[in-house]
């Protein structure tokens, strides 16, 4: 049973490498969107240690099929569940448009409520697969009073970006974003968001 004193997070998922997975068949080309976010979220048990999570499966694309209809579409949705009372938003999608969703939604948020995109360098399948741990950091932040007030920002790695300097800077490693000339706005260290600035 959740803890009602939690803060309420919605989760909002446009699919992405955070969502995919191999079918197990060799003859497959590989992984593809196929977990849903309420799936992800049950694989993330420590995550009802912190809130109180409710998932909205958005979309199930990977991160280059995303259009600006999918941006405008989690924007009313973020706005929709900080409108009814939720803390915060975590949105989740490929890291390939990553940096260009959360510009674009900052341009748009005009709320306190912390909006925190997210997502995974490795899919389920993969060995170390690092999705659990940026979904377990991002609603870490999104519940966090210091977050309030800062924007959009980006969570991967343990590190948290704003949404106007974040950049991916490699196409492989798991510490793949930065925010070249700034650095990061904090870090996630055992579950506790410390900002910097």
């Amino acid at each position: 049973m959740t803890d009602p004193t939690l803060p309420r997070i919605v989760y909002l998922a446009l699919g992405g490498t955070i969502a995919s997975a191999t079918s197990g068949d060799p003859r497959d080309c590989g992984a593809v969107p196929r977990i849903a976010a309420r799936d992800l979220l049950a694989g993330v048990p420590a995550i009802a240690q912190v809130a109180r999570v409710e998932a909205r499966q958005l979309g199930m694309v990977p991160s280059p099929s995303l259009d600006f209809d999918d941006v405008q579409r989690a924007l009313d949705a973020a706005r929709d569940a900080v409108g009814s009372g939720a803390s915060g938003v975590v949105l989740s999608q490929g890291t390939d448009t990553i940096e260009e969703t959360a510009y674009l939604l900052d341009l748009a948020w005009d709320r306190p409520e912390p909006l925190v995109v997210t997502g995974a360098m490795r899919h389920a399948s993969s060995p170390g697969a690092d999705g659990p741990a940026n979904l377990l950091a991002a609603v870490c932040v999104a519940a966090a009073p210091a977050a309030v007030g800062r924007g959009v920002l980006v969570v991967l790695d343990d590190e948290v970006h704003a949404a106007g300097t974040v950049r991916k800077t490699h196409t492989s490693s798991t510490g793949a974003f930065a925010s070249p000339g700034s650095g990061p706005l904090g870090r996630v260290t055992e579950g506790s968001p410390v900002f910097h600035a």
